[in-house]
């Protein structure tokens, strides 16, 4: 069960990671 769990939220967590990652990487080109 708890394997299904993440097999669905994990695709969601990688997303939000990436767009921090992203919004990250552009606030550091800023400086």
């Amino acid at each position: 069960m708890i394997t299904v769990f993440f097999a669905l939220i994990n695709p969601i967590l990688v997303g939000i990671v990436l767009q921090l990652f992203s919004h990250w990487l552009d606030e550091k080109d800023k400086q």
